[in-house]
């Protein structure tokens, strides 16, 4: 009978303190990317033009390739000029981008300004922009008041990784 007690005990006992728990490991990666960045060159300039009798618009298309004005009458035809901004984001190759517009400053001169918006970009609108560079048009509003002078302002931009 000790015997068979003795196996018995030795059975729970052995159970009883069995390990319950397993270990395993997962590798960890990790890589640093370069830090996005972002450089101008020109501007957006609307050239020279005169006001009309009404209230009008300038626009110029993102790709800098059309100056459409709202009302013929502020063509001057000696002034042809006009131009856009080239950005160049510097990133990792592999990555993409999404890019937000805005306007820092509306053009002024003196106490005077006038309204700068609905800008637009030259990359594709879905997203997932892996180009080095693009540039940047909009519209200028300028009231049949506004007074003369040269007019600057900022357009900003921001680029951030996606």
């Amino acid at each position: 009978m000790k015997k068979i007690t003795f196996i018995l005990f030795a059975l729970i006992a052995g159970t009883t303190f069995a390990q319950n728990t397993a270990n395993a490991t997962a590798t960890v990666n990790a890589e640093i990317v370069e830090t996005i960045g972002i450089t101008s060159a020109d501007a957006l300039n609307f050239g020279k033009f005169t006001k009309s009798a009404t209230a009008a618009t300038v626009i110029i298309n993102a790709l800098g390739t059309t100056r459409v004005f709202s009302q013929t009458d502020m063509k001057i035809v000696a002034f042809p000029g006009f131009g856009v901004p080239t950005f160049t984001v510097t990133k990792d190759a592999t990555a993409s981008y999404g890019i937000t517009l805005g306007v820092n400053t509306m053009p002024t001169s003196g106490t005077n300004s006038m309204v700068l918006d609905n800008l637009t970009h030259s990359l594709p609108t879905n997203g997932g922009n892996t180009a080095a560079d693009f540039t940047v048009g909009g519209t200028l509003n300028v009231p049949s008041t506004q007074a003369t002078g040269i007019y600057t302002g900022e357009v900003s931009v921001t680029v951030t990784y996606e």
